[in-house]
C-alpha cells in the first residue's frame, strides 16, 4: 500500500476514529488502526464491536491496500509531525514508513485480514435530521443514562419516531430527561435504545457541523452517516421502561423562575451540599420566593431569589448533582418547576413548549436532617 495525503487530512480522521478505539482490549487487534486504500478512496476504522466509526480523507494512492497499525501510538505520531504532503508507504511484511518534509518514522503494523469490519446496513430504516439538532438531543438526554451495568437497557437512550418527530429518552431510575425534535422528512413509527456512551461520542463528533445528519436503523444497529464519517453502533437489547407512565398529569405546586439566577444559586449551595453525607438541596417553595439550602460539618448555605408561584408552598429536597444536571442542559431564560408532594416526582420543562421534560425524584428527609 502507497499513498500521499495532507497530513491535517489524516490528523482529522484520526481523530474521528480514534473514539472507537478501546484504550484496553481483551481482543488485542482491536487496538489498531484499520487503514484502507482502494477503488472507494482512503479510509480510517476504529472498532470495539459494539462502536465502530469510518473516516474518509482525502489523498492519491499510489498503490491499493490496507493495514492495521497502533491506534494510540501512531496518533500520538501524526500528531507531532509538521503539516504538509504526507507520504505512507507500507512494504510486504506490514512495515510502514511515514514521510512528511525532513521526518521519517518506521512503525511495525499487522495484517489486516482478521480484523473486524463494521456490519453492513441491511432492511434499514433512514431517517434526515439536522446534525446540530442531534447533537442536542444527546447532551441534554445522555447525563441522565445509568451508570452502572445492573440494568444494561438504562445505560441507553430510547430513540422513538412518530411521523415528522423523534424523540429520545434517557432514566436511570432516579431521573428522566426526555427531548422532542421535528424531523427533516416524514418517517414511520419505530424506536431502539442506543448506548449513552456512544451517542456521546457522535455528539464530539457532530461539534459545530450545520449538515444533515442520516440515521439508518436495522434491527441490530444504528448506522450514522455525516459527511465523511460514517459510524455503526450495535443497539441494546431488552424493553426499556414505560416512560410516560412515569410523567404526572397534574401539579398541586408550579413555579416559574429565571433559569441563569436559578443555576447561580444551585452551584453556590452544592459547594456545601457536597462536603454532606447526602449530597442535598432543600427547596422550600413560597408564593413570591425560592430559598435554596444546604449544610455540612463545616457551615451552611443558604440562597434566595425571587419566583412566580402558583398553588401551594412547599419544601422539597433534591441531590445537588441531578438538579445541577438538569439545569444545565436547558438553554431557555425561564423554567417551570411542577410539583406535587415533598415525596412525589418533581418535573422541569420550559415555559413555552414542550420539546424538553426533565424528572427528578426527590430525596426523602427527616426531621433533624
Amino acid at each position: 500500500m502507497h499513498f500521499l495525503c495532507q497530513r491535517d487530512e489524516l490528523l482529522s480522521a484520526l481523530n474521528a476514529a480514534l473514539r472507537a478505539i478501546p484504550s484496553r482490549s481483551p481482543m488485542q487487534i482491536l487496538e489498531n488502526l484499520y487503514i484502507r486504500a482502494d477503488a472507494d478512496g482512503l479510509s480510517l476504522t476504529g472498532s470495539d464491536l459494539n462502536f465502530g466509526i469510518e473516516a474518509r480523507f482525502a489523498g492519491t494512492i499510489e498503490t491499493e491496500g490496507e493495514i492495521l497499525l497502533p491506534g494510540r501510538l501512531f496518533g500520538e505520531i501524526v500528531r507531532k509531525l509538521p503539516s504538509g504532503e504526507m507520504n505512507l508507504q507500507v512494504n510486504d511484511r506490514f512495515t510502514a514508513v511515514i514521510r512528511v518534509n525532513g521526518s521519517r518514522t518506521t512503525l511495525q503494523g499487522l495484517s489486516a485480514q482478521e480484523y473486524p469490519r463494521l456490519p453492513e446496513i441491511e432492511n434499514a430504516h433512514n431517517v434526515e435530521i439536522s446534525a446540530e439538532v442531534f447533537r442536542d438531543m444527546v447532551q441534554q438526554t445522555s447525563f441522565a443514562v445509568a451508570q452502572d451495568d445492573s440494568r444494561p437497557i438504562l445505560t441507553g437512550c430510547l430513540l422513538e419516531i412518530e411521523d415528522e418527530s423523534i424523540h429520545m429518552v434517557a432514566l436511570d431510575g432516579f431521573r428522566l430527561a426526555l427531548k422532542s425534535c421535528d424531523l427533516l422528512s416524514a418517517s414511520e413509527a419505530l424506536s431502539c435504545v442506543i448506548p449513552g456512551r456512544s451517542l456521546q461520542e457522535i455528539a464530539r463528533l457532530i461539534g459545530d457541523s450545520d449538515e444533515s445528519l442520516t440515521l439508518q436503523l436495522s434491527p441490530s444497529h444504528a448506522f450514522l452517516a455525516l459527511g465523511a464519517l460514517r459510524a455503526a453502533i450495535r443497539l441494546l437489547d431488552g424493553e426499556f421502561v414505560k416512560y410516560r407512565q412515569l410523567l404526572p398529569a397534574e401539579s398541586q405546586t408550579t413555579m416559574r423562575v429565571e433559569r441563569a439566577a436559578l443555576s447561580d444559586c444551585v452551584e453556590r449551595a452544592s459547594l456545601m451540599a457536597r462536603e454532606g453525607r447526602n449530597n442535598l438541596l432543600k427547596f422550600s417553595i413560597s408564593e413570591e420566593s425560592l430559598t435554596i439550602s444546604s449544610n455540612s460539618e463545616l457551615g451552611e448555605v443558604f440562597e434566595q431569589l425571587p419566583i412566580v408561584c402558583q398553588g401551594n408552598p412547599l419544601e422539597i429536597s433534591f441531590n445537588a448533582r441531578y438538579i445541577s444536571d438538569a439545569i444545565k442542559a436547558l438553554t431557555v431564560e425561564e423554567l417551570l418547576f411542577k410539583c406535587n408532594t415533598s415525596i412525589s416526582p418533581c418535573v422541569l420543562s420550559p415555559v413555552e413548549g414542550e420539546d424538553f421534560t426533565f424528572l427528578v425524584l426527590p430525596v426523602r428527609t427527616y426531621q433533624g436532617a
